[in-house]
């Protein structure tokens, strides 16, 4: 039986409506937080570096990070400026 057919089974519809709108609006809360959270997770800066081999680590990651970002401005700029040539 679809949701559908299972409200349209109740005696009282308009109530059986009321509760699954309940219940699917503490499901989307409950997505919300867990989307929240997740989101903070990723954002968040790494903690400090414990010994030298973290430190060294975590320059190397975000010298990466950099060389990758620049690499993709120059594909970028060059995918725009040979798409727009003259």
């Amino acid at each position: 039986m679809t949701t559908a057919q299972e409200i349209l089974n109740q005696q009282d519809v308009l109530l059986a409506i009321q509760q699954k709108k309940a219940e699917k609006k503490v499901e989307l809360e409950q997505l919300q937080k867990k989307l929240s959270v997740s989101m903070t997770k990723a954002i968040a800066p790494l903690p400090r570096a414990t010994n030298k081999l973290d430190f060294a680590m975590q320059i190397a990651r975000n010298a990466f990070n950099i060389w990758q970002g620049v690499s993709l401005g120059l594909n970028l700029v060059r995918g725009f400026r040979s798409a727009f040539k003259k």
